[in-house]
């Protein structure tokens, strides 16, 4: 749901008045710092509005109420897991993955993305699920399945338990308020991943 060119910010005399997509963009960067602040149970639509430099009414004009604010900001910040790489090897395919997952989180900066999925009930969880963790998940056992067909791990080694723990380690760090930096990505595949998967191959 994208915010009109007709609609402005209502901000202070000589101040540059923002409007469309810079509009959308202040109302989601807002919602997000917010959350980052004080909780998703403390978000309000005046807040929101507050924090934007804009007014309760242009928000009221395109979302019904906060849940329905925040499920679009999602909705537009989420990033899309991608077609399963091909690179040859296990490391880089996972890496790929996961880093596609990390994103997630720096760009609903950090705590939000953990925070709505906790907190927010079922249509931001389900969304959450549908962009990223259900992809996610999908792309590392198909990465994890052609690594068998190598011979890179074992066929009795390729399942939904392992294929999860690279995105729930990532998660986990959020919970502390943290955007897990690139450095995790490469330290869970390398000390976690790697060695489980190769294990008495």
């Amino acid at each position: 749901m994208s915010v009109t060119d007709s609609e402005r910010l209502p901000v202070a005399d000589g101040a540059k008045r923002r409007r469309g997509t810079a509009l959308q963009h202040a109302i989601f960067d807002a919602v997000f710092d917010l959350i980052n602040e004080i909780g998703y149970a403390r978000l309000t639509m005046e807040r929101v509005a507050l924090a934007a430099g804009t007014s309760k009414a242009v928000l009221y004009r395109r979302w019904p109420d906060k849940e329905a604010l925040v499920l679009d900001a999602l909705r537009e910040s989420l990033p899309t897991i991608p077609e399963v790489s091909v690179h040859g090897n296990l490391r880089d395919d996972l890496l790929a993955v996961l880093e596609v997952v990390r994103s997630a989180f720096a760009m609903t900066k950090g705590t939000a993305f953990h925070l709505v999925a906790a907190e927010a009930g079922g249509d931001c969880r389900a969304l959450a699920n549908e962009r990223v963790f259900a992809p996610a998940h999908d792309a590392i056992l198909a990465t994890m399945r052609r690594a068998a067909e190598r011979g890179e791990t074992r066929p009795e080694l390729v399942t939904d338990l392992v294929a999860d723990i690279g995105t729930a380690l990532l998660r986990s760090r959020a919970i502390d308020g943290e955007i897990p930096p690139e450095t995790l990505v490469t330290a869970i595949v390398d000390d976690v991943l790697l060695p489980l998967l190769s294990s008495a191959r």
